[in-house]
């Protein structure tokens, strides 16, 4: 009965991980796409952003591909992350806009 309580609770943790993952993904996805809507970002900018999302997209899945993500390959994809995060605040807040 242990056992089955246990692997339940690993399955449990495993899922949301990886749902967290994917969500912190769509949530800068949908900001890339706001930032557009709205003209506060240019075109190369944005196209700028998803490439560096397409980047980080690839990172993980090369991390994972082993079936573990060591800790020198979280932190680089958090740093990445954040990177990633940092400079759609700057573009979106730098005052250039696009025309509609």
């Amino acid at each position: 009965m242990k056992k089955i309580l246990a692997f339940a609770v690993i399955m449990i943790l495993i899922g949301t991980t990886a749902s967290a993952q994917v969500a912190g993904n769509r949530i800068q996805r949908h900001r890339i796409n706001q930032g557009v809507r709205s003209g506060e970002l240019t075109r190369p900018e944005a196209f700028e952003l998803r490439k560096n999302q397409v980047r980080l997209n690839n990172m993980q899945r090369m991390a994972r591909r082993d079936g573990v993500v060591t800790p020198h390959e979280r932190k680089k994809i958090h740093k990445m992350k954040v990177h990633n995060r940092r400079e759609t605040f700057r573009y979106k807040h730098n005052r250039r806009h696009r025309v509609i």
